[in-house]
């Protein structure tokens, strides 16, 4: 199997203040390698290089691998080459030092700073959790946001938020002097859930239409027709406080009761306990 290597020099000063995913390099001033067993072709009219079978980008601590890679690029007056936009096709993993995410495509836009992967699922894993969706997953680099739509699932520490739309937002980037970009940590620092929202916690489920976890305080919170499962004992209600550290879930009828700010108006709290039979333990032992 013949392997085609070429360093993309003049694909380097474009990307210098990129980041990808904060996927940033160790050192952004360092060349692309491409390696690819089928050929890197240069479609000059195009604009665009396409490098084919097992392609993979490296620029310091930074690994794109995919079945395709694109890169769109344009000619800038003083000579040079501007990179405004790179596609990855087929079997899609992009690896940095706190960071996997992997798909089944991805582009970045380097004039928006923007990440979108497709995926069935697409995951990202980050040094202290896991968010997977089953539709795409969006990170804006500037805001430090990412968005995983598509039954989107976030896990850290056995705690699991399910929502329609997850949007996890990351601790700020710290560092950074002179000419060098601040580095991400990749921690999460909150993540919050819009439609069919889903919080299990230490056998405790609990549903609602929004949410959102605090992960430095442990603290979740839901509002909109929440409703609380633990073992058998159900509890309906407009709003819940989520203790993950401590395992305790608190009910209200709304977030002005919590003492939160939200809307005031919501149904009565109501709960539904359902008694355990003495007998059926005793039964069961003497069996």
């Amino acid at each position: 199997m013949r392997i085609y290597s070429l360093m993309f020099a003049l694909l380097a000063p474009s990307i210098v203040h990129a980041q990808t995913l904060s996927f940033q390099p160790d050192d952004p001033d360092k060349p692309i390698e491409i390696i690819a067993d089928l050929g890197i072709e240069w479609q000059q009219e195009e604009k665009r290089f396409i490098a084919r079978g097992s392609a993979k980008a490296i620029q310091g601590d930074v690994e794109v691998l995919a079945d395709e890679l694109i890169a769109h690029y344009r000619d800038k007056e003083d000579g040079g080459t501007d990179v405004y936009r790179v596609d990855a096709l087929g079997h899609v993993t992009i690896k940095s030092a706190g960071e996997t995410a992997t798909g089944t495509a991805a582009v970045y836009d380097f004039e928006q700073a923007v990440l979108v992967m497709e995926g069935s699922p697409v995951t990202l894993v980050t040094v202290d959790g896991t968010v997977t969706a089953y539709d795409t997953l969006q990170y804006w680099e500037q805001e430090n946001v990412a968005v995983a739509e598509g039954n989107a699932t976030a896990v850290k520490d056995g705690q699991k938020l399910t929502a329609d739309t997850l949007t996890a937002r990351f601790k700020e980037p710290v560092g950074g002097s002179g000419n060098a970009s601040p580095q991400r940590s990749g921690e999460l620092d909150r993540l919050e859930g819009f439609g069919n929202v889903r919080m299990d916690s230490k056998g405790d489920i609990v549903l609602g239409d929004r949410g959102r976890y605090d992960l430095n305080s442990g603290i979740a919170t839901l509002d909109g027709n929440v409703r609380i499962t633990s073992d058998s004992n159900q509890l309906s209600g407009g709003f819940a406080v989520v203790d993950t550290n401590r395992g305790v879930s608190t009910l209200y009828a709304s977030a002005t009761e919590a003492g939160v700010p939200g809307p005031g108006k919501a149904p009565r709290v109501r709960a539904l306990l359902v008694p355990r039979p003495k007998g059926v333990t005793n039964s069961a032992d003497s069996e």
